[in-house]
């Protein structure tokens, strides 16, 4: 599973009057037969702010909104069986990579966004084949974090960085030879694509709409897993080629001070402030080719159940939470970049250097592709540094045989 999925989301409530009201699309009985109710299922990190704001919509569309906390790829995954049981929640919250695969699917129903709130960038995370499947929320991509007492201005290129790596200051304290001034878990798919895209390679054709093209093993992509595999072979200690321990390897090294800027995700900033780090947060440096680091753009979107009775009600409640009052009052809330435009201006206005850097990273991001097929990218690029940096295949090798085995799992589980 991609960091994206597993970083992204960080008790069921009971419904009144009558042990067979259903939780999707019931109404209430009783004195207050005429009042819909919808079920919205939610991380518990946004409990609060659902219940705060959802009182004006409640009173006025004569609606009842129940709030249940579960997480939300668990929410998800049984979407399939409590839909049609009944149980499944109204509204929820998904990846944006997970959009169009429920979508596709028959899990989801097709929305429509309410105009001037997002541009073409926003609309293809939540579109698939025309349709629309889910209104953005918040918006994620990578970033580049630097302790502020090892230097004092953010990493501008990716020249910097290979400056720090030469500095003897950040010589690894158990091989010498090694250094730690600079570190990102390449190994992890997630991160390396921002800078194998830069150099010219990409998931699908067409725009990452077109599973039968693929660009992982083109001669961009060769060239920046050869640039990501000098990193590993030359300048990092031999434990950064692990698959998992080395995260934890490099935000040991980064919140102990021995590392001067690291690219992570937005979630990391918790951690950083916890463990006391004078940290600056700021958009990845440009690659030596002059390009940007294309990293995934990804994040979460309000999405509606296919199974819902109350469909009109629940398209009216994600408008309602997509509005620029309810995404401000999100961002001030949760500190979640929000993905509405209008919003998203207040965050630079008024918000952290943070959520300045995402968004003006997202920018140049690469749109998360939400077609089906992306569930064997994830699991064929696995390795694919890995094999790379360990020596046991060239960079061409390791690519071509990692879109073989991508190639051979999209042409066995999604025949036409």
């Amino acid at each position: 599973m991609n960091k994206y999925i597993k970083k992204a989301s960080v008790l069921a409530v009971a419904l009144g009057a009558t042990a067979s009201l259903a939780a999707c699309g019931s109404s209430k009985s009783g004195s207050d037969s005429s009042k819909k109710t919808i079920t919205i299922s939610v991380d518990k990190g946004y409990k609060d702010y659902i219940n705060e704001i959802k009182g004006s919509f409640e009173k006025k569309n004569n609606v009842k909104v129940v709030v249940k906390t579960k997480d939300a790829t668990a929410t998800l995954d049984a979407l399939k069986l409590d839909g049609p049981a009944g149980k499944a929640a109204d509204v929820m919250m998904a990846p944006f990579d997970r959009v169009g695969v429920l979508g596709k699917q028959g899990q989801l129903a097709d929305v429509k966004l309410v105009s001037g709130r997002y541009d073409s960038r926003d609309k293809k995370l939540v579109t698939l084949n025309g349709k629309q499947y889910g209104e953005p929320a918040i918006i994620e991509t990578l970033v580049m974090y630097y302790n502020k007492d090892l230097i004092k201005t953010a990493p501008k290129t990716f020249k910097d960085l290979e400056a720090l790596a030469k500095n003897p200051k950040y010589a690894y304290a158990n091989d010498k030879t090694k250094n730690v001034g600079f570190l990102c878990q390449w190994t992890n798919f997630y991160d390396a694509y921002g800078l194998i895209k830069g150099y010219g390679g990409y998931v699908f054709g067409d725009n990452n709409t077109n599973p039968k093209k693929l660009g992982l093993n083109n001669s961009g992509a060769v060239e920046g897993l050869t640039y990501i595999t000098d990193w590993f072979k030359n300048v990092w200690p031999k434990g950064m080629q692990s698959k998992t321990s080395n995260e934890n390897f490099i935000t040991d090294q980064f919140t102990s001070g021995k590392t001067a800027a690291v690219i992570d995700g937005p979630w990391m900033a918790a951690t950083y402030k916890k463990d006391k780090v004078n940290y600056g947060v700021a958009t990845i440096p440009t690659l030596d080719n002059g390009k940007k680091y294309q990293a995934f753009g990804g994040g979460k979107a309000w999405v509606v159940s296919k199974y819902t009775k109350n469909k009109a009600v629940c398209q009216k409640f994600i408008d309602y939470l997509t509005s620029d009052k309810n995404q401000e009052k999100l961002y001030k809330d949760i500190q979640e970049v929000p993905a509405n435009q209008n919003a998203r201006k207040y965050a630079v206005k008024n918000g952290t250097e943070l959520s300045k850097a995402v968004i003006e990273q997202f920018a140049s991001a690469d749109p998360m592709p939400n077609i089906p097929e992306m569930a064997e990218v994830w699991t064929g690029a696995e390795n694919l540094v890995i094999n790379a940096a360990s020596g046991k295949k060239t960079p061409k090798q390791t690519a071509d045989a990692a879109v073989k085995q991508i190639s051979q799992s999209i042409e066995q589980k999604y025949k036409d």
